[in-house]
């Protein structure tokens, strides 16, 4: 029986059919293109939804690893949160070469909601104008940074959780192997991996799968060319930092406790299977959801699918025994 989109997704994808339609196909390497039409089409089924009103937003500033001033946004619940409280350190998605705090502000404040927890949300520099090893750096200074003020934000350093989706959810892994070799203390919570992009070297179409990937081969091969040039895909191993493409990690010993998901029809779904069966292997505590029928994205895409509720109901999960 040849795979398929779950019906629930296909009903939400007809809906809209014209947002997703109007992105324009792209070749391999136009990563500016392809900011420019994501970031449309994002905006457009945003626009639509509304902001929170129990959430509000605080942009803070502080200095990067070479110097450079980026902006970590604070959204927290009006109601407030008790003192010595978790927090999630959230990294966005967008292949390394998309997307903003601003594009994915309504999910991120819907996170704060829904978890009733902070959450710091980190702006990192994308590719290609920053390439490796900029955006991994700047967001364990972040994370640096949320720790070092753990006190002034009324948050627990002990209980910070690092979470993040598709590219956001490689930078986390990436961040999160930094912290444990950098001797981060205290120590990482938790990493929260949502459809995470972790391996350079996915760089052939999936058979199956690609037809009905909503990020697909060719979007994959831009976004990490931008990141690592013409190092990409190398079969060395050492040629590329396991920092920037967390896969290529040789030791995943010492991690922190980590939950993973992907949608069965993902083109990142073998490699998130494999990194999660090798987490287990390094005896990291582990948690991982496959879904059938959903590509990537596919919250974003279909909230209301029945997948996409159990999705956020796991995720929640995760976040209260983290």
């Amino acid at each position: 029986m040849p795979l398929a989109y779950d019906p629930e997704v296909a009903v939400a994808f007809a809906g809209i059919a014209e947002a997703m339609g109007a992105r324009p196909q792209l070749p391999v390497g136009d990563a500016l293109g392809r900011r420019e039409s994501s970031n449309a089409m994002f905006s457009q089924m945003n626009a639509s939804i509304p902001f929170p009103s129990s959430v509000t937003r605080t942009n803070h500033t502080f200095k990067s690893f070479d110097g450079a001033e980026l902006t970590i946004a604070e959204f927290r619940n009006k109601a407030g949160s008790s003192s010595n409280s978790k927090a999630l350190y959230h990294i966005h998605g967008g292949g390394m070469i998309l997307g903003s705090i601003d594009v994915f502000e309504k999910s991120t404040a819907k996170k704060c909601e829904e978890t009733g927890l902070p959450v710091f949300a980190m702006g990192y520099r994308l590719a290609p104008e920053k390439p490796h090893p900029t955006p991994v750096y700047d967001c364990f200074a972040g994370l640096q940074w949320l720790s070092q003020n753990a006190e002034r934000f009324g948050i627990d350093a002990s209980k910070i959780i690092v979470i993040g989706e598709s590219a956001g959810g490689g930078l986390a892994a990436g961040t999160c192997l930094l912290a444990r070799d950098q001797n981060l203390s205290p120590p990482v919570a938790k990493q929260i991996l949502i459809f995470p992009m972790l391996d350079d070297r996915n760089n052939k179409p999936l058979s199956g799968i690609e037809d009905l990937a909503t990020w697909k081969v060719n979007d994959n091969l831009t976004g990490w060319g931008a990141l690592l040039g013409d190092k990409s895909g190398s079969a060395d191993l050492k040629a590329v930092s396991e920092y920037a493409a967390p896969a290529r990690a040789e030791n995943l010993a010492g991690l922190p406790p980590t939950y993973i998901d992907c949608g069965q029809l993902d083109i990142f779904i073998y490699e998130d299977t494999k990194f999660a069966s090798r987490l287990i292997d390094a005896q990291v505590p582990t948690e991982f959801h496959t879904y059938p029928g959903l590509p990537h994205a596919y919250q974003a895409f279909a909230p209301q699918a029945r997948y996409s509720k159990m999705h956020l109901q796991n995720v929640l999960n995760a976040v209260a025994v983290g």
